[in-house]
């Protein structure tokens, strides 16, 4: 940086400046210096940097599955408020397996990130909190209890199935079925919110569950499973778009058609759900808003602040694959 300062023949701290907040550096004079800097080949030292002021400016994010592109709009969100933030982002995927989580989260610890963004993760509340009274973190839906010490973004799930569910009832369907997606906090969270719903509205001998691999293949496995009941489902609710979309695959070779034969709804309103010709009515969450959000979370509880959560209202988006009982228009 001395070398740089003198070649564009201003002070040292100037340097400095327009490397960390070039906002309040003039044009003139900070032109002056990248000229510099290139014509030397420098390049800032971020390990020295981050020595020097015992902050890293990083957050570490902890995604489930790459796969579906719910986490990866949802990451979308934290990298534009990490950009106002002026931090930068790592990403690492836990592949929905704890043990690669926690290895993952404590591999952001020993790179010193600033703190850690967990979408959905699958490690237990204990580990959680472990983690939590090392580093800074929030978590990205996950419902129920808080694990102690962190912040938490997420959408009301019981609001969410139940528009998708008033949605199905009053387009006459009562046969409905629901392909829920295994153990984890936020599938479980669905699965009951549609149960409970179904019965309070006197419909529980009609709700059939099926359970399956929150993937498209998953939701293939559990549409056949629905579809060739004795008691088929005239609509099915999916726990996420992929598995919606496997829903429609297996309809398809069973020689149903959608929405004259079943209605389909997916959850997360991801761009999936928006191609065409599919245009699947789903349940959307505000997936870059909570990814916004959570990152302001996170830069709060950096700077001292207390953990909070956020909860966020679903809407639901009616699209071509909904219609009412037996196709009557």
């Amino acid at each position: 940086m001395s070398d740089v300062a003198r070649e564009a023949n201003v002070s040292r701290s100037l340097v400095s400046l327009v490397l960390q907040q070039p906002e309040k550096v003039g044009d003139k004079r900070k032109r002056a210096v990248h000229e510099a800097m290139r014509r030397l080949g420098y390049r800032p030292n971020a390990a020295a940097r981050q020595l020097a002021s015992q902050r890293t400016d990083m957050f570490g994010v902890l995604v489930s599955d790459l796969h579906n592109p719910f986490y990866t709009e949802v990451i979308d969100g934290i990298l534009e408020a990490a950009e106002d933030l002026r931090h930068q982002v790592l990403i690492a995927s836990g592949e929905r397996e704890p043990s690669k989580e926690k290895a993952a989260a404590e591999a952001f610890v020993e790179l010193r990130a600033e703190g850690l963004i967990l979408i959905t993760p699958t490690m237990s509340t204990e580990e959680i909190e472990a983690i939590a009274a090392d580093v800074p973190t929030v978590i990205v839906g996950r419902p129920g209890p808080r694990p102690v010490g962190t912040g938490r973004v997420l959408t009301d799930d019981a609001q969410g199935v139940r528009v998708a569910l008033d949605h199905l009832l009053a387009l006459g369907h009562e046969d409905i079925g629901f392909v829920a997606a295994g153990a984890n906090p936020g599938a479980r969270a669905r699965e009951d919110a549609f149960l409970r719903a179904m019965t309070a509205v006197g419909l529980a001998d009609r709700a059939q569950v099926a359970n399956a691999a929150p993937n498209q293949d998953g939701g293939y496995a559990a549409g056949r499973e629905l579809l060739s009941s004795p008691q088929r489902p005239t609509a099915i609710l999916a726990s996420n778009d992929l598995a919606a979309l496997g829903v429609l695959g297996a309809a398809a070779d069973l020689g149903l058609s959608w929405p004259a034969d079943v209605s389909v709804v997916g959850y997360d309103n991801t761009i999936l759900a928006q191609l065409q010709p599919i245009a699947l009515t789903s349940v959307n969450q505000p997936r870059r808003l909570m990814g916004r959000t959570a990152a302001t979370l996170l830069r709060d509880l950096t700077r001292g602040g207390a953990p909070s959560s956020v909860t966020l209202d679903p809407e639901l988006v009616i699209r071509s694959t909904t219609g009412p009982v037996g196709g009557a228009r």
